[in-house]
């Protein structure tokens, strides 16, 4: 009898073998989804088109500095107004020294100076596949390394389960996919899948199954190398004790399935990630050694008008001065929860549709530990652990290995509720919560860690937030309005993008906005 599996069982087999990545893109085989783009690198504009041309800038982030650097290449004049002392925007990295501005309080850190004593209070990890900003890395010269994402030897804890004792990420994905193969091993030996299958094809499926789940030739999970020691292999006699699988039912109980689990078969969490060595802000000063003096710090924008010939923006400099720039056309990357609180000359249909998107509330936190205690009494060497606490994560370094000091992401929040609530605390109470949520998983935490600082996004004067989240009518209707300029005013920025949040947005987003300016340049001088 031949084979008759229905397409979605089918991809629900593939998903189960090869993650997320091996379904989008058999589903982009077969027609389900559009084929992504090649991505066919930046703008380019002829040079010497945009002499005469003035293009003012809103913002300093990797999208305005992107938009300033392609147009300028092409002989543009670009001013570059930005509110903050520093380039980047919310890709933000904090050394020693360093003040961290929120709206009611002023933090300093007071981290050890090292090269790899830093923390990524914004932008941390670039996936592989984000062509655009890895390519500025590389014409740039920023080094590159890898970030350590997902490592089987970090930890989740669930106070509902296991007795609220942390369990290696190696045995709970193990041990699951283990159970998941028995189950599914168990409907094939009872012929209860939906569709008939022959005994040949029964066979190659139980034999899948098997080596997938790591299973006994009577098809049932007694635990795996997979899933780690008990006792680890040695010399002599030691051959090693395979730890003894989970409790399922625990398992199931706990919150584990829900985002752990397949956290690093998401598309834009799959290995390989990096990182820029000494702090993601590498990338930013690079962008602003390039642009020079046309950018122009400390310029805080007070009105953005349109003119008869172009825009205006308005502002103040420090200590009070104010300032005018005209330009014949304006590139505005400022968030979109700042510009709605500018006053501006946009059409009421864009002023609706700037304040149709909403911001992540998301907050971080960082310590200094004086002994790098997880790699010297756990063997984790970067990742990340989970935890159901308010906290939801801690980040080990992916750089500094074996040195005697180093900087931990003690609470990364992306949960609106848990990031206001964070938001609402004093500096001490949001590192006394990370305290707390910190010991849950590593016992003794706070007598290893110090020196806390950490910022909530939504709470930061030029931001007012961490990244853009459209809601689905917001995406059909405002997003699109907003591709499009509003007179001489374009817009771009993550929130400009599918790929809210990711750095690679910005950039994509600043690229859509050169070309527009570009055609409409050579449309005008036709």
């Amino acid at each position: 009898m031949p084979l008759n599996i229905s397409r979605r069982r089918f991809l629900h087999l593939v998903a189960r073998a090869g993650g997320a990545r091996a379904l989008y893109s058999t589903m982009a085989q077969i027609g389900l989804l559009p084929m992504p783009a090649a991505y066919a690198g930046a703008p380019r504009l002829a040079p010497g088109s945009g002499k005469g041309v003035r293009v003012l800038v809103l913002g300093a982030g990797i999208a305005g500095m992107t938009a300033a650097y392609e147009l300028s290449r092409a002989g543009y004049t670009c001013p570059v107004l930005e509110a903050r002392p520093r380039p980047g925007g919310r890709n933000f990295t904090v050394r020693a020294g360093d003040k961290l501005k929120e709206a009611d309080t002023v933090q300093r850190c007071t981290f050890d100076a090292g090269p790899h004593m830093y923390f990524n209070a914004g932008p941390a990890r670039i996936p592989h596949h984000h062509k655009a900003l890895l390519g500025y890395c590389k014409d740039f010269g920023v080094p590159l390394e890898v970030m350590v994402n997902d490592n089987r030897a970090c930890l989740l804890q669930d106070d509902g389960a296991f007795q609220g004792q942390p369990v290696s990420s190696r045995q709970v994905l193990h041990d699951s996919r283990g159970f998941i193969a028995e189950l599914l091993a168990k409907a094939i030996n009872k012929d209860a899948l939906a569709e008939e299958i022959s005994r040949e094809d029964k066979e190659r499926m139980l034999a899948f199954v098997g080596k997938f789940g790591a299973l006994g030739q009577d098809t049932v999970y007694r635990g795996s190398p997979r899933s780690g020691f008990r006792e680890p292999p040695g010399t002599g006699r030691a051959a090693g004790r395979v730890r003894e699988p989970l409790d399922f039912k625990e398992l199931a109980k706990s919150a584990f399935w829900q985002d752990q689990l397949n956290f690093a078969e998401q598309y834009d969490q799959a290995a390989i990630m990096l990182q820029p060595v000494g702090g993601m802000d590498r990338i930013a000063h690079a962008f602003a050694q390039r642009l020079g003096s046309s950018i122009t710090f400390g310029a805080v924008v007070k009105e953005l008008r349109k003119t008869g010939a172009g825009v205006r923006a308005i502002g103040q400099k420090a200590r009070g001065r104010a300032f005018a720039v005209e330009a014949d056309y304006a590139i505005c990357t400022l968030p979109l929860s700042v510009l709605a609180m500018i006053p501006n000359d946009l059409s009421p249909a864009y002023k609706a549709a700037v304040a149709d998107c909403q911001y992540v509330k998301a907050a971080k936190l960082a310590f200094q530990a004086d002994r790098r205690f997880w790699e010297e009494d756990h063997q984790i060497y970067g990742g990340i652990s989970w935890t159901k606490h308010d906290i939801t994560q801690i980040w080990y370094p992916s750089s500094g290995f074996h040195a005697p000091k180093g900087i931990l992401i003690g609470a990364y929040i992306w949960s609106d509720s848990i990031g206001e609530a964070f938001g609402r605390m004093t500096p001490q109470q949001r590192v006394e919560t990370a305290l707390i949520g910190g010991e849950g998983i590593h016992p003794g935490y706070r007598r290893e860690v110090s020196r806390g600082i950490g910022v909530c996004w939504q709470n930061v004067p030029y931001s007012r937030g961490a990244w853009a989240r459209w809601s689905p009518t917001g995406r059909a209707g405002a997003y699109r309005m907003l591709g499009e300029p509003d007179g001489p005013i374009y817009f771009a920025g993550e929130h400009m993008s599918y790929l809210t949040g990711w750095q690679e947005g910005a950039v994509l987003s600043a690229h859509d906005a050169v070309r527009a300016i570009a055609e409409r340049i050579k449309a005008r001088n036709r």
